[in-house]
């Protein structure tokens, strides 16, 4: 019996790492509770991660770096969050990482101005506020400038205000004429009565955020698990996009808001505008993140989008007929 015993507990020690990791929940993080995640959420709540008999525990780790380092350390199997990670990794020497999925490919911005402001070139000589210089949003905002002929460092003065909800203070208060604003204070500043110069999801520009990646090995070992995985988040999407009352619900519990409007605005917002039937991620959604990271290390131009992303996994889920089905 000893030496059976001793056999079994040595086959267990051989037997092939992935054969192992399938024993195990997939560890899935999340950088903060706002609404691009809910479909993540719905997958889980609503059972679509059951149904394709897929065990997944969501972590909500917080800030980037912490994440990124638990990441790494192999606390979490999929790293959830912004363009940056993979690219901001890779020029730390960690190449083995890559985007699989992405469920936003854009600005989720809206610059608002003084109602005495109609239009962009109005804003020369303005001041215009943002959260943070060097920030994602400051990003948006030159590249909002740039494309409407303003030169976003001689033609205005970006102010740095510091927390979102401090752009619609300091707009208000006239510190600012002008702010990059997100949900839900966009909402805020409307009441308020200032003008909507601009949607920059709407712009055409295209910046991978709220993205899903792996390490390369991990992705070839589990490639059928997180297959799995992008068949929940599709089914997810179509939930939250059809199913609104229910969607609501699981929404109000992660981001625990419970203002009725506020919570219909924001699904409505992302149904309308933001959530893609299939999460892909393209290198065409990378560009601009690198252009991004470019600014503070020139050594991010020199890296082909097309190197951090892993397309397979969605790739082969669309071509299965999957998300036809679906919509059918």
């Amino acid at each position: 019996m000893r030496r059976t015993l001793y056999v079994g507990l040595l086959a267990l020690c051989f037997l092939p790492q992935q054969v192992l990791a399938a024993e195990r929940a997939l560890r899935v993080s999340y950088p903060s509770p706002a609404t691009v995640y809910l479909p993540l959420w719905a997958a889980k709540e609503a059972g679509f991660f059951a149904k394709h008999k897929l065990a997944v525990e969501l972590v909500h780790v917080g800030s980037s770096p912490i994440s990124l380092s638990a990441f790494l350390a192999g606390e979490i199997d999929i790293l959830g969050g912004g363009g940056s990670a993979v690219p901001n990794a890779f020029l730390q020497g960690f190449r083995d990482l890559q985007f699989f999925a992405s469920m936003n490919n854009k600005f989720v911005f809206s610059i608002y101005a003084h109602p005495s402001i109609s239009t962009a070139a109005e804003l020369r000589g303005k001041k215009i506020g943002v959260t943070r210089l060097g920030g994602t949003m400051h990003f948006a905002t030159r590249y909002y400038l740039k494309g409407t002929g303003l030169d976003p460092y001689k033609d205005v003065t970006l102010v740095q205000v510091g927390r979102a909800e401090d752009i619609v203070t300091a707009l208000a208060g006239g510190t600012v004429d002008a702010g990059t604003m997100s949900f839900p204070f966009d909402l805020k500043t409307k009441e308020l009565g200032y003008r909507e110069l601009a949607d920059l999801s709407q712009s055409g520009a295209r910046y991978a955020s709220s993205s899903f990646l792996g390490k390369k090995q991990f992705l070839l070992d589990n490639r059928l698990r997180l297959e799995s995985f992008v068949k929940a988040m599709i089914e997810a999407i179509h939930f939250v996009k059809n199913r609104p009352q229910e969607a609501i619900k699981i929404l109000s519990r992660y981001t625990r808001l419970t203002d009725v409007n506020t919570l219909k605005s924001t699904l409505d917002l992302h149904v309308a505008k933001i959530w893609p039937r299939v999460p892909e991620i393209q290198p065409e959604d990378l560009k601009l993140v690198l252009e991004e990271l470019g600014e503070r290390n020139p050594r991010a131009r020199e890296i082909a989008p097309a190197e951090l992303i892993h397309d397979r996994i969605v790739r082969d889920v669309v071509q299965s007929g999957f998300v036809e089905q679906l919509y059918r």
